[in-house]
């Protein structure tokens, strides 16, 4: 087993490919956040984060349900399902 630390409080789901990284969720305000980063051998290190809006730019509403598998984040808004997989998201070396 392995562990790291990072400083992204209130995560609720983790997309994981490699070495890179993708947590959403945070407390209150931050419902919406996703930190994406890369693990080194103790850390994760973020390099961007971003806010999770729906395709039509809406918020995303505080009862969406978001698990994660693998490299993606699977989106339950509703009735309506979505996917975020970490090749959508832009990546930064920083």
């Amino acid at each position: 087993m392995t562990s790291w630390r990072n400083g992204v409080a209130g995560a609720t789901a983790l997309a994981v490919k490699d070495a890179r990284v993708a947590l959403l969720g945070g407390y209150g305000p931050h419902h919406d956040r996703l930190s994406v980063g890369t693990l080194d051998s103790a850390d994760l290190r973020v390099t961007d984060e971003y806010r999770i809006v729906l395709p039509d730019v809406r918020p995303l509403p505080k009862r969406t349900q978001v698990i994660g598998r693998g490299p993606d984040l699977h989106v339950l808004s509703g009735d309506d399902w979505y996917r975020l997989g970490l090749e959508d998201i832009p990546h930064t070396t920083a």
